[in-house]
């Protein structure tokens, strides 16, 4: 089961057990945090869309950590004027660990673990493995020679 909640402007899936990255809370670290506004709910082949928001329904969760993401360069450069502007960004952030989504008080979906330690301490990013793929070998054959025909 999950939901798509709506928080800082954008709309995020949320699954019981697993952790989001969202737009800056006010709340501290390790506070629990109670999100009522959801759009949808998905459990399986039963799902409820809201208009706007599913009525009674939450989602619980953990902050984790509050922190700042990656650096994003912003250039801004005037060809043949000799007028370039440089600067840097990092945009805040909430880690948050799902803890359950309830729906009129029942809770639908748990996680089944604590949060593991270490989640909070480093941002992990996703990064491709470039492998290299050789291309099949083609032999090499000698070609006939062709005669004209008359």
């Amino acid at each position: 089961m999950y939901a798509i909640i709506k928080t800082g402007g954008k709309q995020i899936k949320a699954e019981a057990g697993r952790f989001i990255d969202v737009e800056k809370l006010p709340q501290n670290e390790g506070e629990k945090v109670s999100l009522d506004s959801i759009v949808m709910l998905v459990s399986g082949q039963d799902s409820k869309i809201g208009s706007p928001f599913v009525k009674g329904a939450t989602v619980n969760g953990l902050i984790l950590k509050n922190s700042k993401d990656g650096k994003v360069i912003v250039f801004k450069m005037r060809p043949k004027k000799g007028t370039r502007k440089k600067q840097g960004h990092r945009q805040h952030y909430t880690r948050l660990f799902i803890e359950s989504i309830e729906l009129d008080g029942k809770v639908m979906a748990k996680a089944e673990s604590a949060p593991k330690e270490g989640l909070g301490i480093k941002r992990t990013r996703t990064v491709l493995s470039k492998k290299v793929v050789s291309e099949p070998k083609v032999k090499k054959t000698k070609s006939k020679k062709v005669s004209k025909v008359k």
